[in-house]
């Protein structure tokens, strides 16, 4: 499907509700999917082109409507926590570490209420 084409299951009547682990189970398929791809191009690429391409194709999914999962469940944030960390791996060739302080990144959970504070800011 297309950028366009993209659905966020969300369902509205009497109150809105969110299908998060669908969602999740998804998502963690799609950035599974092309972390795996990159893994296979990694040594034609240097470190730089490396954050560059994980950037655009994993974490752009991994921000995409994720206010939606402010007062998700435990198992839903850690199952999102998981993409991350791995993310984090593509980066570094040894163990993970500091990894997402290096990197200057937020969790999950502090990327999901940094956006809804910045949405509210604005």
């Amino acid at each position: 499907k297309q950028w366009y084409q993209r659905r966020v299951p969300i369902t509205a009547g009497n109150r809105v509700s969110f299908d998060n682990h669908v969602y999740v189970v998804e998502l963690k398929k799609k950035c599974f999917r092309t972390l795996q791809n990159i893994r296979k191009i990694r040594f034609l690429l240097t470190f730089d082109q490396i954050k560059t391409v994980v950037n655009s194709l994993v974490v752009s999914c991994l921000d995409y409507c994720n206010g939606l999962f402010f007062g998700a469940t435990e198992k839903v944030w850690h199952q999102l926590q998981l993409i991350q960390n791995a993310v984090t791996g593509k980066y570094k060739h040894d163990h993970m570490g500091d990894d997402l302080k290096k990197l200057n990144w937020l969790d999950v959970r502090k990327r999901v209420v940094f956006k809804l504070a910045l949405l509210a800011h604005k």
